[in-house]
């Protein structure tokens, strides 16, 4: 898969550190890449993930998915907008905002990050 390929090597990440960020084994993500092997849903999550990037990302590789695979894609990722229309989220009793939900996937973001590199 061409795009995974693009990306690690956009983030400055070798197949075999790729490999370790998401404990998979690097000779079958390289077949990954390389178009061999179909990539899981949860791989691409997992990738997603360490490079900040929602999973519709990879949708225009999601042809080979079945209407119910790309269904539950979709709803795996949530914006702040789609979350606070979607959820009545509340701290303290008081509702928050797109911009407090915000925050909060960014902070997520940065605390999976550091915690990653240890």
């Amino acid at each position: 898969m061409i795009k995974i390929k693009e990306l690690r090597k956009q983030n400055g990440d070798t197949l075999k550190q790729l490999a370790q960020k998401i404990n998979y084994d690097y000779s079958n993500l390289s077949k990954i890449e390389r178009g061999i092997y179909k990539p899981s849903l949860e791989l691409l999550s997992k990738i997603a993930q360490v490079y900040s990037k929602d999973l519709n990302y990879f949708a225009d590789y999601q042809a080979d998915y079945t209407a119910e695979e790309r269904k539950f894609i979709a709803e795996l990722e949530l914006t702040a907008e789609d979350l606070t229309e979607k959820y009545n989220l509340a701290l303290d009793g008081k509702k928050l905002t797109k911009d407090e939900l915000e925050f909060i996937v960014l902070l997520t973001r940065n605390l999976r990050k550091a915690v990653d590199s240890k």
